[in-house]
């Protein structure tokens, strides 16, 4: 609260500060007519035309003339009066020295009504532009809260999950160093078995039919070599 009422109090003496500036630079400019010379009898007939030349003149300035009271006069007139020095019917006069008179917007006509002096050149023309209106200050505005800054919510890069390493891994089986033996089976002799009588006995094949098959067909092959015998 109390950085808020110091921001508007800061702002009011800064809106303050701007109009005193305003009003200096849009202030009245004072015109003293004749400049050190004042508003007297001219010395020449161009006098008071070539100094209102030099001037620049906006409405709300303001026209000095220093005259002594009874010396001379300050009419306001039409232009026709002007051109004329017409003195009966002025629009405005004034018989007291000093005088301030406020510029209008436009142009007005000025001159002397004490006789001869009129026609002598005391008398001049002003044309004023219409005053530039002040500039608007609008008020500073007290500065916001600056709003805070959205929370961005941090996000943990996502880890890559660890290879587990296999608990059993496949064991490609180890070739066995010694080789299969490659013996042949062994040899059954060849040569066949002699039976009694020197007779040798024929070989029983191995495609032989069973056993009590085999020793009934070598009775009678023994019967039959005994009856030949």
């Amino acid at each position: 609260m109390a950085g808020k009422c110091s921001t508007i109090g800061a702002n009011g003496i800064f809106v303050l500060v701007c109009l005193a500036v305003v009003q200096l630079c849009s202030a009245q400019t004072v015109h003293v007519v004749g400049g050190s010379t004042g508003w007297t009898f001219p010395s020449s007939s161009s006098f008071y035309s070539t100094w209102a030349a030099s001037q620049t003149f906006r409405a709300g300035d303001v026209l000095e003339f220093n005259f002594t009271t009874g010396s001379h006069s300050v009419a306001t007139v039409t232009k026709s009066a002007y051109v004329n020095c017409n003195t009966n019917s002025p629009l405005a006069l004034s018989t007291t020295g000093p005088v301030s008179i406020t510029v209008k917007s436009g142009t007005q006509y000025f001159l002397c009504t004490y006789p001869g002096h009129c026609d002598a050149g005391q008398k001049f023309t002003v044309t004023a532009s219409a005053s530039s209106p002040a500039p608007v200050v609008a008020p500073a505005s007290s500065p916001r809260a600056a709003a805070p800054a959205p929370r961005i919510a941090s996000k943990s890069p996502k880890k890559s999950p660890a290879a587990s390493p296999l608990s059993n891994p496949a064991v490609s089986p180890t070739p066995s160093s010694t080789p299969a033996s490659t013996s042949a089976p062994p040899t059954v002799s060849s040569a066949p078995a002699e039976g009694p009588g020197g007779a040798a006995s024929s070989p029983s094949p191995s495609s032989a039919p069973p056993a009590a098959a085999a020793g009934m067909i070598i009775s009678l092959v023994s019967v039959a070599v005994a009856i030949l015998c």
